[in-house]
């Protein structure tokens, strides 16, 4: 019988459980010794079934849920497109709003002129003089050689027309020539575009007196010579006052009063 295995590990059990309860006795846990086994027998039962339940759960949403779950995605992905939706026309009011504010301001400021309000649609990436497209054109009464102005002064010319889009060239561009005076002195000149400064947004007007007391901060506006330009329209502000390379005149820098790379939306003025 001492020889036989079965008698072998009932002997090893009954050791490992007296000793157990030798130990529990003498650290005072004996009456918990019952649990404190079946909690350690359960342990690897439980884990197993934890396993076995959370595969279960993976398995139901991947076959038993997975048509629930398509549709909420659905349903979130339209929800999210009616926000894009709602902040796009919410952007457009804001812009129209702000269009029709300027474009009241500037007819009561100038009651003779016929406005036509527009937005840029495009600019000429490749092109440094700031040219741009705007989304009006022949069936809204523009016509080339329109004036294209922001709130705040002189933008460019319409040089091309379509349907409904026309393209302005502005006052950095060489191409554009503009009849102005100097507010402090009333000395006159041409505003004209120029390679050197067109990277820094600013341009120049050429031809003024030699000995011209034109000084940095002076208004240059327009001074309505030629069938393009209105008068008194601001172009903008001078900088610094050179003399040109033949001595005979001098030049200054003008930084537009509007910021011809950044504006959005402009006026052009039909009749006057």
């Amino acid at each position: 019988m001492f020889k036989k295995n079965t008698f072998k590990i009932v002997a090893a059990v009954i050791i490992v459980l007296a000793g157990m309860a030798l130990y529990a006795g003498v650290n005072g846990k004996l009456t918990t010794l019952p649990q404190e086994i079946l909690g350690a027998v359960s342990v690897p039962f439980k884990q197993a079934t934890a396993r076995v339940s959370d595969k279960f759960s993976v398995w139901k949403d991947r076959n038993i849920n997975i048509d629930e779950i398509i549709a909420e995605n659905e349903a979130l992905k339209e929800e999210n497109k009616k926000l894009m939706q709602n902040q796009i026309d919410y952007d457009k009011i804001k812009m129209e709003n702000e269009q029709y504010k300027e474009f009241l301001e500037i007819k009561e400021e100038n009651p003779e002129y016929e406005v036509a309000a527009a937005s840029v649609i495009g600019r000429d990436g490749l092109e440094k003089f700031c040219s741009f497209t705007i989304d009006a054109g022949r069936n809204d009464g523009i016509e080339e050689n329109d004036v294209v102005m922001s709130s705040v002064g002189v933008v460019g010319v319409v040089v091309e027309t379509g349907p409904n889009y026309a393209r302005v060239s502005t006052v950095l561009n060489p191409s554009v020539n503009v009849a102005c005076f100097v507010s402090s002195t009333r000395d006159t000149g041409i505003v004209n575009g120029s390679s050197e400064y067109s990277d820094e947004g600013k341009t120049l007007i050429k031809y003024l007196p030699k000995n011209t007391q034109a000084k940095e901060g002076d208004i240059v506006s327009t001074t309505g010579m030629g069938e393009i330009f209105p008068e008194n329209l601001i172009v903008g502000t001078v900088e610094k006052v050179e003399t040109d390379s033949s001595g005979n005149y001098s030049y200054a820098v003008v930084k537009p009063v509007s910021e011809i790379a950044e504006v959005k939306t402009v006026f052009v003025i039909k009749n006057y």
